[in-house]
C-alpha cells in the first residue's frame, strides 16, 4: 500500500551543479502534461492509500510552481491531504505568492539546499519569510566537513532571530554526478574525524552541534524505520504526471521507467543490472551491521565499496551520538 508519493514533475533547472544526480535533461517527465487531470486519475489509482507523505521534485521546483499548486490545491480538493507536503527547491527563485501559499497551507514543508551559497539578501530574506523551512548541505568530495553549516546557522540566527534548521546530506554518486565530486575513503575518514570533534562540541554543550547530531540521528532512524532498500520499496511510489513509474526519484531517465499507474503496458524495461536490490541482497550487505541503517545505499552508486565504508563508520559514531540524549 502506498504510503509516500514522489511527484515528478519535470527536469529543468535554473542551476549547473557538478553533483546533481540528473543523467538527462529530456525524459518523458518533461512532456506537457494536465497537473488537474493527473491528479484526478492519481486520486482515482491511491483510492485505500493513506499517503502520508508527497514530494514535489524537479529540476527546479519553482520553475514548475504553478503545475505544483495545481497539483497540491486538487489533491486536497480530493480528500488526499498527506501529513506533510515537500518541495526541495535551491531557493533562487522564490516568489511571494509561493511563500503566501506555502504558510497558508502548513503540510508544505520547503528544503532549500544551499548549493555552496551565493544567495542575494532578497533571497533569504524570502526564505525566512517561510514558517516551515530547512537548510540543506551536501557533503561531497571539496565539502568534507559541515562547519559552513555551523557558521550559517549562527550568522543567520543573528540576523533574523530565529536559528534555522540546518541538515547535511552525502552524496550519491551515480552517474549524472561528476566524478571529480565522488567522494574517496580519505575523505570519509576526514569528514569522520570531523563529526567525532562535533559530538565532542555537542557534549560540551554548543547548540549547533546538538542539533546538528539530533538531525543525522533523526535521518538515520527514518531509514531504520523502512522496510527493503533505500529508495526503493513498495510503500514509495515514484511517477510523474504522465502515469510512467521510476525506480528511483533521483534519476527521470527513460531506461528507468519501471511501467506507468495508467497502462497495463510498460513501454521501457529496466536497466537489468541496475536492480534497486542488487546491492541490499549481496551477502555483504546482508552480513553487514550498518545494513538497517544504509540500506545497502544508493543502488545506482559508482562507489559502493567507499559507500560501504562510510556506512559502518557513521554506524559506530551514531551510537556514540545516542549517548548524548540518553
Amino acid at each position: 500500500m502506498v504510503k509516500h508519493v514522489n511527484l515528478l514533475i519535470g527536469s529543468a533547472c535554473n542551476m549547473k551543479c557538478g553533483y546533481c544526480l540528473q543523467t538527462n535533461e529530456q525524459s518523458p517527465a518533461d512532456h506537457k502534461a494536465d497537473p488537474v487531470a493527473f491528479a484526478h486519475r492519481l486520486v482515482k489509482y491511491l483510492e485505500g492509500c493513506r499517503v502520508e507523505r508527497i514530494a514535489y521534485w524537479g529540476g527546479e521546483p519553482m520553475l514548475y510552481w504553478e503545475r505544483i499548486k495545481a497539483l497540491h490545491s486538487t489533491l486536497r480538493g480530493l480528500g488526499i491531504t498527506p501529513q506533510q507536503s515537500t518541495i526541495t527547491t535551491n531557493g533562487r527563485a522564490l516568489t511571494d505568492g509561493y511563500v503566501e501559499y506555502a504558510n497558508a497551507n502548513p503540510d508544505i514543508f520547503t528544503v532549500v539546499s544551499w548549493h555552496d551559497g551565493e544567495f542575494t539578501d532578497e533571497q533569504l530574506d524570502l526564505i525566512f519569510q517561510l514558517n516551515q523551512f530547512s537548510i540543506s548541505m551536501l557533503v561531497h568530495h571539496y565539502q568534507t566537513d559541515m562547519w559552513a553549516a555551523r557558521d550559517l546557522y549562527y550568522a543567520l540566527g543573528e540576523r533574523y532571530g530565529r536559528y534555522p534548521n540546518t541538515a547535511v546530506h552525502f552524496l550519491r554518486a551515480n552517474d549524472g554526478c561528476a566524478k571529480d565530486y565522488y567522494m574517496t575513503q580519505e575523505d570519509v575518514d576526514v569528514f569522520c574525524s570531523h563529526l567525532e570533534t562535533v559530538i565532542e562540541m555537542a557534549r560540551l554543550g554548543d547548540q549547533w552541534a546538538l542539533w546538528q547530531c539530533s538531525q543525522l540521528l533523526y535521518h538515520r532512524n527514518t531509514v531504520r524505520s523502512r522496510v527493503g532498500p533505500m529508495c526503493v520499496r513498495d510503500e514509495l511510489l515514484s511517477v510523474d504526471l504522465h502515469g510512467n513509474t521510476y525506480a528511483c526519484h533521483h534519476n527521470y531517465d527513460a531506461s528507468n521507467i519501471t511501467g506507468n499507474i495508467f497502462k497495463k503496458i510498460i513501454p521501457i524495461k529496466a536497466v537489468a543490472q541496475l536492480s534497486p536490490r542488487r546491492f541490499f541482497d549481496s551477502d555483504e550487505c546482508r552480513q553487514c551491521e550498518a545494513l538497517e541503517e544504509c540500506r545497502g545505499g544508493c543502488y545506482t552508486s559508482n562507489t559502493h565499496e567507499i559507500d560501504c565504508y562510510f556506512a559502518r563508520k557513521r554506524y559506530r559514531l551514531y551510537q556514540t551520538m545516542e549517548k548524548l540524549f540518553k
